[in-house]
């Protein structure tokens, strides 16, 4: 049992916060320079397109450069939480055996 909680606590954490970090971006959009949901509304006001810059029109979205290096961090941030986690949960396993 205590064998199954040392890996299974580490690997539920390493999910928890990679998803966490992968929704995290999403939600703040950092996968896009321009989204298409800006250019969407900018064209409902009856724009041409959205304006990023003063006289600068995107007709078009534009992802952003670290958008394909998103998932490399997130598995980073899972994998560096459930390594952190099972560090702890070893070192509180050895504590209890050693004042048992």
């Amino acid at each position: 049992m205590q064998t199954f909680k040392q890996f299974l606590i580490p690997i539920i954490v390493g999910l928890v916060v990679g998803f966490g970090a992968m929704t995290a971006d999403k939600m703040r959009g950092r996968e896009w320079v321009v989204s298409p949901e800006q250019i969407a509304q900018a064209k409902a006001e009856g724009k041409m397109g959205y304006e990023s810059a003063p006289g600068t029109v995107t007709v078009l979205p534009i992802r952003s450069e670290r958008a394909d290096s998103l998932p490399f961090i997130w598995t980073f941030y899972g994998i560096a939480a459930a390594a952190a986690s099972f560090v702890v949960i070893r070192r509180k396993e050895k504590a209890k055996a050693k004042q048992a």
